[in-house]
């Protein structure tokens, strides 16, 4: 019977294992889909920016012509014609870049961890031991300053009513 489980694939999924149709694996999807969809944004920008003079405007009113939103359907189909071939080089291109740019993050993640671990949290530690130090000669100091002027009072016999230094 333990044959059948070694064919079988597994239910719970792996970080290897691809989304659908778009050959990137589990771990990289959101990477994917985010790059698609900057990529295609910015394509569908330039697209329209580039279709831009096909839309028939009426230049002595300075807006559109009477008929020019008939033509508007027109345009946005021109322009998605043109972008589907684009679209499909898009996908590709984020399909090659995915891994790159998650491995890229791990990289400079892993770095900035380094930086903080190798020189600022040696340098917060430092400060705050002096802070500590600083801090407990400052207050000796004043506790011994408000001792010498208690026993001054109890010499010469008169009452003192000074608060603590801790107030």
């Amino acid at each position: 019977m333990g044959w059948l489980f070694r064919i079988l694939p597994s239910a719970t999924p792996r970080l290897d294992e691809h989304v659908s149709v778009w050959s990137v694996a589990a771990r990289d999807a959101r990477t994917f889909f985010r790059i698609v969809g900057v990529l295609w944004l910015a394509a569908l920008v330039f697209a329209f920016y580039r279709k831009r003079g096909e839309l028939p405007w009426d230049s002595g009113a300075g807006g559109l012509a009477d008929q020019a939103w008939l033509h508007v359907g027109d345009f946005t189909f021109a322009v998605l014609a043109d972008f589907g071939t684009v679209g499909i080089a898009i996908t590709i291109v984020a399909m090659l870049l995915t891994r790159a740019v998650n491995k890229t993050g791990e990289l400079l993640m892993s770095l900035y961890q380094f930086v903080v671990n190798r020189y600022v949290i040696p340098v917060i530690e430092e400060h705050k031991a002096e802070g500590r130090v600083e801090g407990r000669a400052e207050e000796r100091a004043e506790w011994q300053a408000w001792n010498e002027r208690r026993l001054a009072a109890e010499r010469e016999g008169r009452d003192f009513t000074e608060p603590t230094p801790q107030g």
